[in-house]
């Protein structure tokens, strides 16, 4: 009678190595995956951070434009001292003022960042007060924002933000990226 060799199953080695090219595939996956997962979130952070800088500028233009509106010529349509900038108008009162200017976070909010960043690289809020109202936050992590006066119905805005977080595979500004936005606003209001 004729015996044929049949084998059943796997042996051990052949299940080692199937354990351990699987293994090998799963770390390269997972690597891949928290890289990109970490790439994904460093760019919701950078959209963010220029859609920030985008609504910032645009609202400042807006009411920058609106400087001098219905107000006598002896008035002055804005003042620009520093990084303050006073907008004045007659919308809702005999004279409306809007003044956009940076604060600094407070001690509490300020502690995120003490451990990354030098006091005096930490961000700041840029703040809004409408006539005599309270301030209010306008916006966040700004770095800084500059008003520059470019003629008599001209006036430069430029504003950097940062990131809240700092990216790890980011090698300058200590992780924290920054984004830089002007925008030149004709006021429309003033006599030529």
């Amino acid at each position: 009678m004729k015996r044929l060799n049949k084998s059943k199953g796997y042996t051990v080695i052949e299940l080692l190595i199937a354990v351990f090219i699987t293994g090998v595939l799963a770390a390269a996956g997972f690597k891949f995956y928290i890289g990109m997962h970490n790439q994904a979130l460093a760019q919701e952070e950078i959209s963010d951070m220029q859609q920030n800088s985008r609504n910032t500028l645009d609202e400042i233009a807006k009411n920058l434009r609106k400087a001098g509106y219905k107000l006598d010529t002896t008035h002055v349509p804005f003042r620009v001292n520093g990084d303050s900038l006073y907008i004045f108008f007659s919308e809702t009162q005999a004279v409306d003022t809007v003044l956009y200017y940076l604060a600094s976070y407070p001690d509490s909010q300020s502690s995120v960042w003490l451990g990354q960043l030098e006091r005096a690289e930490m961000p700041k809020i840029l703040m809004r007060k409408v006539n005599g109202n309270y301030p209010e936050i306008f916006s966040e992590l700004v770095k800084d924002i500059t008003f520059t006066v470019l003629g008599s119905s001209t006036v430069e805005v430029l504003i950097e933000v940062q990131t809240s977080k700092a990216d790890e595979d980011f090698a300058s500004n200590r992780g924290f990226r920054t984004y830089t936005a002007l925008e030149s606003v004709n006021i429309r209001n003033l006599a030529f």
